[in-house]
């Protein structure tokens, strides 16, 4: 008998019914771990989340249990008690005892000596003299009072004193005088310790349920599988081998007939699918055209086959997605597949073969003996193809661009031919031009142009730019009181690099509200260092209209003002050129910086597309003339009488008005009769890096001469 049931175990744990009931009990078990740790994670989540909140809100209700002006009195100088000291204290532990907290209190700092300003304690601790008295000094194990005093921060988590271990909210907060101070809630750990063990207790029986369920349902599920998978062992064998032709025999309509029925039709299916893979590894599923690969397979073949010339010339639909976006995306693809017919037409005369290789862009290959021949039969294939096409109720014309390269002149190779054709339509497409042909500096351009926007991020994080500075005179008193900060990027090997150039790139990389937030923190540091100098200007900070409208910029405006510790003068010149796509949110955001004391010009004013409602709605503080206008007053009446107008228009709406651009005196003498407020440019300084940008506003600044002239404008708005 012992035997029988040893070989009968054996043979048990050889079978595929053990295996798959092993593997059925270790998912489960996987499961089952993964569930309960979730459950668990879920509960204690919630637990503290329930219980942090209890913390902050009895924190927050201390100022309004305690009498009024109670901190304000007791941080003062000197310090006093309103109303009892004692009753506070067990109104204190009173609320404390109704919000489940063991104690409430406020502490401050007294010659850098933690020390309590109200404390919460029961009747019998207060009969026993175990409580913090006013002024007492407190210090607990880990300091961590002490620490968020000093730093002004709010902290949660563990803390341990005389009085126990507690999971304790610290909330910083400041009295109208500027004295920090904290208000303190404390929660029992042990009670804390008896919620997660009971939350783990209930997590583990979960658990177990959960796993005798599974394992009842693994077992069910073994018996069910493993009988139908033997007898198709050897059927699987062989159709692992390739012989998709393999049927099982259905002799019967229970599970295994359904099974047998089934692996048939994947038999019918791979097959089929077989067959189509092979057709799409090689044909375009919308247009029947050749793909790609089956292209590049072509031009292989005419290269070895005949020496004549060929071009490649890539195809792309001009602004296809408007189509898709106005007409759908079936229609879309009628319309490609009219093209793919007309394409076919021209086959094999003057186009040898056609390819769609993505979503609006084909390949070509088109025959030619010179460079004038090859013009004209792309015209000619643009003629054939920008005639409207009919699809339904619409008549759809299409603009079309090629980019263009050519056998043997600009490679011998189909994979370089394809590479040059797509380098050339990527340029007629950034150029918006008909045609171009290949040409090495354009793929030198724009491999530079992918290096340019790694060496920018890192340009960035390894603080490769710099920020110039350019003064502006306030013409009432030829003093500088501002400055406009201009980024300069300096890189390692291709020395100074434009900013027209990089800030460009910047926009179209994503990469500009980077530059921007860069701009920002170093400003602020070197406003810190003039301060400490004595030197107090506004400086000025180029953003675009998409800046101010997101809140996460305005977001990242305030944590830096208050992690700034001196005065801030900053002020944001908001780019006009941009266009407003979310007004309401923009004017919120406007005015959430105002609160925050910063300054808001119109830069480039004139040159954008700025509705004088929403002007007039802006809370800005000055508008800022475009340098296109000021330097044309050198040459025509007529931008003197825009210049003008704008100051006019400017002093009407209550702002300051500033010219930048000034480069010659004459030009500084109009401005000044016009009763422009302030100017900025090369007539005044260069944008100087901050050192010498201090050096000429304490040295040089005092050279300049600039004769006092009577400033108009104002008085002719009276």
């Amino acid at each position: 008998m012992p035997k029988r049931l040893a070989h009968f175990g054996i043979t048990f744990f050889r079978s595929a019914r053990a295996k798959v009931l092993l593997t059925l009990f270790i998912l489960n078990l996987c499961v089952c771990i993964a569930l309960a740790f979730s459950f668990y994670r879920q509960l204690s989540e919630a637990l503290f989340a329930e219980l942090d909140g209890r913390l902050y809100t009895a924190a927050n209700a201390i100022p309004y249990i305690l009498p009024p002006d109670y901190i304000e009195n007791a941080t003062g100088n000197p310090p006093a008690i309103t109303g009892s000291y004692v009753v506070n204290t067990l109104r204190l532990q009173k609320y404390a005892q109704i919000s489940g907290l063991r104690y409430l209190y406020v502490l401050a700092l007294k010659d850098g000596q933690v020390v309590y300003l109200a404390d919460s304690a029961t009747p019998n601790e207060v009969s026993k003299d175990q409580y913090g008295h006013f002024y007492q000094d407190y210090q607990d194990k880990q300091q961590r009072t002490l620490r968020a005093l000093k730093a002004g921060q709010s902290q949660l988590g563990p803390l341990s004193d005389q009085y126990g271990n507690f999971r304790s909210l610290l909330l910083s907060r400041q009295t109208s005088k500027g004295q920090g101070y904290l208000l303190g809630a404390d929660l029992d750990a042990g009670s804390v310790d008896e919620e997660l063990w009971f939350i783990l207790s209930k997590t583990v029986w979960v658990g177990l349920i959960f796993l005798l369920l599974g394992s009842l349902i693994s077992w069910f599920l073994a018996i069910k599988l493993t009988e139908p998978l033997r007898r198709f062992s050897h059927a699987v064998q062989r159709f692992t081998l390739g012989e998709f032709n393999i049927r099982m025999p259905v002799k019967s309509h229970d599970e295994f007939g359904n099974l047998a029925s089934a692996f048939n039709a994947m038999g019918e299916a791979l097959t089929a699918r077989e067959h189509l893979l092979r057709q799409l590894a090689f044909v375009d599923r919308i247009t029947g055209l050749p793909n790609r690969t089956r292209f590049v397979e072509i031009v292989h073949q005419t290269i070895a086959g005949s020496p004549q010339a060929f071009a490649i010339v890539m195809m792309d639909i001009a602004d296809f997605h408007y189509v898709n976006d106005y007409f759908g995306f079936a229609e879309g693809d009628d319309v490609l597949r009219s093209v793919a017919d007309r394409l076919t037409q021209l086959t094999p005369q003057p186009i040898l073969s056609a390819a769609r290789v993505s979503g609006n862009d084909f390949l070509l290959l088109v025959p030619f003996q010179n460079p004038t021949e090859l013009s004209e039969t792309v015209r000619s294939i643009e003629l054939c193809l920008s005639e409207a096409i009919q699809i339904e109720q619409h008549r759809i014309t299409l603009a079309l661009r090629f980019g263009i390269s050519c056998y043997p002149e600009h490679s011998q190779d189909a994979d370089s031919l394809l590479r040059q054709a797509e380098i050339s339509i990527f340029s007629a497409k950034e150029e918006c031009q008909f045609c171009v042909f290949y040409s090495p500096e354009r793929e030198v351009d724009r491999q530079s142009q992918f290096t340019l926007m790694g060496d920018l991020r890192e340009a960035i994080e390894n603080n490769h730019l710099i920020v110039h500075y350019q003064p502006k005179i306030l013409l009432a008193d030829h003093k500088v009181h501002s400055a406009e900060a201009l980024v300069r990027w300096q890189h390692p090997q291709r020395g100074w690099i434009p900013p027209n150039l990089f800030i460009a790139f910047a926009e179209h990389s994503g990469k500009l509200r980077s530059i921007t937030e860069w701009v920002i923190k170093d400003v602020l540091r070197q406003q810190q260092r003039w301060q400490a100098q004595g030197i107090d200007l506004c400086i000025s900070v180029n953003v675009g209209v998409g800046d101010v409208e997101d809140a996460l910029f305005v977001d990242f405006i305030a944590g830096q003002i208050d992690h700034f510790p001196g005065k801030v003068n900053l002020c944001l010149e908001i780019t006009e050129t941009g266009v407003m796509r979310q007004p309401d949110l923009l004017l919120k955001n406007l005015n959430r910086l105002r609160e925050l004391g910063i300054k808001l010009s119109i830069d480039d004013f004139g040159t954008g597309y700025s509705s004088f409602a929403y002007l007039a709605k802006m809370p800005i503080n000055e508008l800022k003339i475009d340098q296109t206008f000021v330097m044309a007053m050198n040459d025509t009446f007529e931008s003197i009488s825009i210049v003008r107008s704008m100051i006019e228009l400017g002093h009407i709406l209550g702002l300051q008005v500033v010219a930048e651009g000034v480069e010659t005196q004459s030009c500084w003498q109009a401005l000044s009769i016009m009763g422009c407020d302030e100017i900025q440019g090369y007539f005044i300084s260069k944008p100087l890096a901050a050192d010498a940008f201090t050096f000429w506003l304490l040295n040089e600044l005092n050279n300049l001469a600039l004769p006092a002239l009577p400033n108009m404008g104002k008085k002719m708005l009276h």
